[in-house]
This record gives structure tokens, C-alpha cells and sequence, in this order.
């Protein structure tokens, strides 16, 4: 479970990065319904999970996750904040996940062309 976790990660990576390199409206809507579907995967992966949640060592107050299941947690928490900034990205709330990077893209590769 772990592993097919850190496969969805690398596939939501792939999507981000074709959406970064081909900027259109479609690539966005494609890659947030692909980021939706990846996230509820991992929810269901998280929720399914059958191997142990906690580690045997707890310290009072306190219940540590195993490495395992905490793969699992963190990817499916950062997946669904990236799905969260897609939403808002579409949404033209605050375009922070792709116009950032491009605007500096841009930028860089006009500073490079002026010193040619």
C-alpha cells in the first residue's frame, strides 16, 4: 500500500509538471480531475489500510504513526492540499500553483535572450 501510494504521488507529479510546461485552461481541468481522482484513491487506501496504524511504543499523550501508514497519511495530505490550490487555481481565486512559476520562466528565459 505504501508503495502504490508513492506511485500515485509520482504520477500527480507528472501531471503537475505537464500542466506546468503546456498552460491552457483544458491542461488545468484535466489535471485537477486527475488530482481528484488520485486523492480519493489515497483516501480509500488510508482508509483500508489493514497492517498497524500505531507504533507499540507510546509515550503518554501521545500515539506515533508507523513509517508505513504514515506514507500513506502525509501523501494523501499533501495531495489534498495540491487539489485544494488546483481549486483555487481554477477557480482565478489565487492562481499561486502555476502563475508563480511561469511568470519566473518567462522572466529568466527574457533575461537570458538580452544577453545574447
Amino acid at each position: 500500500m505504501p508503495l502504490f501510494a508513492c506511485f500515485l504521488d509520482f504520477l500527480a507529479l507528472g501531471t503537475y509538471f505537464i500542466q506546468l510546461n503546456h498552460p491552457s485552461n483544458p491542461i488545468y481541468v484535466v489535471g485537477t480531475v486527475i488530482q481528484i481522482i488520485i486523492t480519493v484513491g489515497l483516501l480509500l487506501i488510508a482508509i483500508g489500510y489493514r497492517g498497524p496504524r500505531f507504533t507499540a511504543w507510546r509515550p503518554a499523550g501521545f500515539s506515533y504513526l508507523t513509517i508505513r501508514y504514515g506514507i500513506i497519511i502525509m501523501s494523501l495530505v499533501i495531495n489534498g492540499l495540491v487539489l485544494f490550490l488546483y481549486g483555487l487555481n481554477l477557480s482565478g481565486i489565487n492562481p499561486v500553483i502555476f502563475t508563480g512559476l511561469l511568470n519566473n520562466d518567462v522572466q529568466r528565459s527574457e533575461d537570458l535572450k538580452s544577453w545574447y
